[in-house]
């Protein structure tokens, strides 16, 4: 394995927003190789999600994906981001079968057809969040209870992150938005690319729904990971600056972090700390 190309995703994906680079220092050394693995990992299945171009492309890089989760475990691991991670106890310890479910559902989410409104989108979307919050949980956290917390945290974020990712998935011939939505606004796909008083509007509206939903699931109980307790602070943050902003994509893009938000993150980082297993530093 190449140190400096396992450091590289890592740091790529720590450099992305301010508060994954201020929870990174709550982490001990062994905890930021298995723990920002994972999440640099998931990082790169999502990307396939939002930004392969081509339907097959996608497919076939997933495909990859799968069968390297497959071998990881093996010993047989080729991308530095599952060499790196599987030489650690914790991850070695997850069965095969929680690896490849996030990877498989994801070729499913691909294939899915245009949801009507809010709820069907949601349904499509489960399997996915489901599988994802299930390897976290078991990875940051062993043999826990089940908790529907971090699957309909998860869930959201995926939805938010779509949301940022407007452009980008238009131009694959998909929206972020549900089917009613674009109605209701007179939208078409295409139409969804560009800025228009009808897009701030639909976009206003759908992230004022999204707002509600975390809400709700911020009051829910169970474990958290790290990275998805400052995530929900920060998409709560930012679809609040959504629904305010005159241009709401850009408010949901650069929310302001600052001395409250590293607040948050130390307060998310106690409790998560309160909740992991106990484990002796190596």
């Amino acid at each position: 394995m190449s140190d400096s190309a396992f450091d590289d995703y890592l740091a790529q994906w720590r450099g992305a927003s301010p508060e994954r680079s201020v929870a990174w220092r709550f982490l001990r050394s062994d905890e930021r190789v298995c723990l920002g693995a994972l999440a640099a990992l998931e990082h790169e299945w999502l990307k396939v999600l939002r930004e392969a171009r081509e339907p097959q492309v996608a497919a076939a890089r997933l495909g990859w994906w799968r069968e390297e989760m497959q071998r990881a475990p093996q010993g047989q691991a080729r991308h530095p981001l599952t060499q790196g991670l599987f030489a650690t106890p914790r991850a070695s310890a997850v069965p095969v079968a929680h690896w490849t479910a996030p990877v498989e559902a994801a070729m499913v989410l691909l294939m899915a057809p245009p949801p009507a409104d809010f709820a069907a989108q949601c349904k499509i979307g489960e399997p996915f969040a489901d599988a994802l919050a299930e390897l976290e949980t078991r990875v940051w956290f062993g043999d826990v209870a089940p908790s529907q917390r971090a699957p309909k945290v998860t869930l959201l974020a995926h939805l938010a992150a779509s949301l940022r990712a407007l452009e980008s998935m238009v131009e694959r011939g998909r929206s972020p938005l549900p089917m009613n939505l674009l109605a209701r606004h007179g939208l078409t796909i295409d139409a969804l690319g560009s800025d228009s008083l009808a897009r701030r509007a639909a976009v206003r509206d759908y992230a004022a729904e999204l707002q509600r939903e975390l809400a709700g699931t911020a009051r829910m109980q169970g474990p958290l990971t790290l990275f998805r307790a400052i995530a929900l602070q920060h998409d709560q943050d930012a679809l609040g600056c959504a629904t305010r902003a005159d241009e709401p994509l850009a408010g949901l893009r650069s929310p302001a972090f600052g001395l409250r938000g590293l607040l948050k993150t130390w307060r998310a980082a106690r409790t998560w700390r309160s909740m992991a297993p106990i484990e002796s530093p190596p």
